[in-house]
Formats: C-alpha cells, structure tokens, sequence
C-alpha cells in the first residue's frame, strides 16, 4: 500500500496531461491558444519544481507531497468551471502547475526515504514509471469516452476522486529528514519563470525579440545562481543555497538532467502534435484517438518496468542508451510512415513510448542514487524542472514548425544528441569515470552536507573573587 500511495501522485499528473491534450480540438481556440494551455501548466511546472524540491527537503517531504496534492486539485476544480478557452482556464492551468511542482519531487524524497535498499528502490521507481505509463494510456481511452458522453469539463473533475484517495493512503510513508537551512530563492524562482514565460511565448508568437529577451532573463537566472553558490562557499554559515554546487559538478547528475529535458522535449511536443495530427489530418474521433494514442502510452507501460529490471542488472548508463535509441528510431518510423497506413503509426507510437519510459526510469533511478542524504528532493527537483522546461519548450517548437515529419524528426535528433551525451559524461563498460558508476552498480553518492563549522570557544573569565 504504502508504494502505491507514493506513487500515485505521478499516476495523477499524467492522467491529467493526456486528458487535456486529447481534448485540445474540443476545447477550441487556434493553435497558439491550445499552445498555452499546455504551457500555461508546464511553464509553472518548470519554474517552481526546485522550489518545491527545496520546500520537501525543509518541511517534510510528505507534507509537502499532500499539499501539492490539495493545490492540484484546486486547479482542477478551476479549470473545470472555466467553460471555455478562457484567461481562467489558463489560469486554473497555473494552478495545477503549482500543485504539481510540489508533490513530484516530494513523491521521490518518498521513494528514496521509504525503500533505501537500491534494488528495491529501482524497482518501486519502474511502478511509480509504471503507473504513470498506466494514467497515461487510460488518460487518452477515458478522455476519449468522457467527450462522447460529457463535455471536457469533465475531464479536470475526473482529478478529484483520484486526489482524495491520495490523501487517504499517503499517512503511512516514511519521511526523509529534514534539512533546517535548505530555503526557497524567490528572486531565482521570479528570473526564471519570466524568462521561460518569454522563451516559450517567442516560439509560440515566431518573435525573435521575445525569444532572445527569455534567453537574457534565463541567462540573468544562471548568473544570479552562481552568484548565490559562490557567497555560500565564502560564507560557511549561510543558510544552504536552494540549489548545491556539488549537484551542477556532477558529470553524471548533469547527463542526467539533459536526458530528462530531451525526453520531454521529444515526447510532449509530438504529443501535441499527434493529437491534433490523428484528428484534423487522420479525421478520427475523440475516441478513436485516445485508442490511438494509448498504444503509445501501452509502450511506456510496458517500458517502466524493463527499465527497472535493466537499471538494476546493466546500470543506468546502458538502460538510458537502449530507451534514448529505441525512442529515436520510434520517431523516425514515425515520420517516415505518418502518410501511410494506420497500424504502421501505431506500432512507431508503440516504440517511442517504450523508449522513452524505459530511458526516463534509469535517469530517475541514476538521479536518486547520488544525491546527498537530505537533498534527494533537490536533486530530483532539478531533473523535473529540465524534463518539465523540455515539456514546455517542445510544445512550443516543435507545435510551430509546419511540417508534421519535420518536427518528429527533430525530436528524433534531440534523442540521438542525448544518447551521445550520455555515453560521452558517463562511465564506459567496465570503467569509472569520476562521478558515476560501473555497470550494474549503484553510483556513488555526493556527499552529504558538512555542519557549518561551531564558532569558537569562548574562554572562561578568570574568578577572582566574590561569589557567582
């Protein structure tokens, strides 16, 4: 029970994306409209998701994990009493990215905190894949039958039920502990959510001023990141920086993370276009697609436990290859077949699915395994925040390119330029690379945070004379 209650909080945000984008062509608006209500979700997502790493690590991870789960369910509400592809929509949108940025990385600290041992650890982190690959191939067939039925706002209130039997199972997990000086750097959370918002509105817009003022402002962020580790390292007894150096250096953390963005990148702006592709151009109903599309989302089903199994007998560096490549040749299958008969689609949906859980459960597991004791809501907080910028920026590019085959094929590149990355940064067969691990074992750790050093001692007065 007690995994199952950890896991569900992933099971409840895919359910809700693959709803929402099955039914895109019934919400209406342009395409620049439905850009946003994807990205309205996404953006926050991004920006806040190592906030809320921060807030799991300082307050206590299931805490945090049942408050976000309250914040998501309150955005859902919202959405559904919008009626229409409105500021409100987008707005209970924002709200649901909240929610989101909060339990997803306490559900990890979760993870870690209640099954320390690694080979159990994998395998609970392939059920919490697993099960999102679950709500994702239930979220197109339980969109698709609801639209027949009810209009989509029924689709958000779907999230209520689902919420409350979170909070119902989730008294029994183990908390990790906490750390008294971790903290939220608010002027880093405001420069980056500006500045992703400015970044995905110039891709939307096609402005090349919007897109060069979001790279200045995600460049202020960076700068003013540094900065702060650079004043923690000089000043010892500062409280901790939201974001540790140690995390950054890490060859295998950093390869990790890029894996994550391109994952998202690939699999969210296909996604969209997919959906729209299968309706507008294929002329499938609402429920034919959702059939469609949970083919794709069989593939990640059936992806999240072999990764697990892999991880746990060949290491994460090959398990991260196998998916990054099988997702690549989904993509160009895809591509390649996208006018041509209709099972031939779905076997490439298939493919693509399988790989990309099956790469993003070894980048998870890899993730967990070298944060420091009393981080891992950090560190899994920055592999989301990349995976959830690559969600947004890959709805945004990816939705404003022309050509259907042209745009699968650049997330095709995107995978083959992830997998050369991880098998550059990390550790060959049979070798160990700085920062990472042999095959097939766990890699090592960064270490935990020392003590600020105790000031020194005071000495004692002298007594000479009278009474104390």
């Amino acid at each position: 029970m007690r995994a199952v209650a950890v896991c569900l909080s992933f099971f409840l945000v895919m359910l809700d994306s693959t709803i929402v984008t099955v039914a895109l062509p019934s919400i209406g608006g342009g395409t620049a409209t439905l850009q946003w209500v994807v990205d309205a979700y996404t953006v926050v997502f991004a920006a806040l998701v190592l906030a809320g790493g921060s807030l799991a690590d300082r307050f206590g991870a299931r805490r945090a994990y049942r408050a976000g789960v309250m914040i998501f369910t309150l955005g859902s509400i919202m959405c559904a009493g919008s009626g229409t592809a409105s500021a409100w929509l987008i707005a209970g949108r924002v709200v649901q990215g909240v929610g989101a940025a909060v339990l997803m990385p306490s559900s990890l600290a979760l993870i870690r905190s209640t099954y320390p041992e690694p080979a159990t650890q994998a395998r609970i982190i392939g059920l919490w894949g697993g099960l999102g690959g679950v709500a994702a191939a239930a979220g197109p067939l339980l969109g698709g039958a609801l639209l027949s039925v009810a209009g989509w706002p029924a689709l958000f209130l779907l999230n209520v039920p689902f919420a409350v039997l979170v909070l119902v199972v989730s008294g029994g997990l183990v908390d990790p502990p906490v750390v008294p000086g971790a903290r939220v750097d608010v002027r880093g959370v405001v420069t980056s959510t500006c500045g992703l918002a400015l970044l995905v509105a110039g891709c939307i817009a096609h402005r090349a001023d919007l897109v060069a003022g979001g790279a200045l402002v995600l460049g202020l962020f960076v700068a003013l990141q540094r900065g702060a580790l650079q004043r923690r390292a000089l000043q010892s007894r500062r409280p901790a920086s939201m974001l540790r150096p140690d995390l950054l250096r890490h060859r295998a953390l950093r390869a990790t993370v890029i894996t994550g963005f391109a994952l998202n990148f690939g699999f969210y702006g296909q996604f969209f276009l997919v959906t729209l592709y299968l309706q507008q151009q294929r002329h499938l109903s609402p429920l034919l697609t959702g059939v469609a599309l949970a083919v794709q989302a069989a593939g990640a089903v059936v992806g999240s436990p072999f990764g697990g199994w892999a991880t746990h007998r060949s290491g994460p560096r090959t398990t991260m290859l196998i998916g990054l490549l099988t997702g690549a040749a989904g993509f160009v299958a895809l591509a390649l077949c996208a006018s041509g008969p209709l099972p031939a689609v779905l076997a490439a949906l298939f493919v693509i699915g399988f790989g990309i859980d099956t790469a993003m459960t070894a980048a998870t597991s890899l993730t967990l395994q070298v944060a420091p004791d009393g981080h891992a809501g950090v560190a899994s907080g920055l592999l989301n925040t990349m995976r959830q910028v690559g969600s947004a920026l890959g709805v945004a590019v990816l939705g404003a390119i022309g050509g259907f085959a042209t745009a699968v094929l650049i997330a095709a590149g995107t995978y083959l330029a992830a997998a050369v990355l991880v098998a550059l940064r990390t550790a060959a067969p049979g070798t160990t690379a700085p920062g990472t691990a042999a095959p097939g074992t766990a890699a090592p750790a960064l270490p935990a945070t020392p003590a600020p050093p105790a000031p020194p001692a005071v000495p004692r007065a002298r007594r000479i004379g009278g009474s104390s």
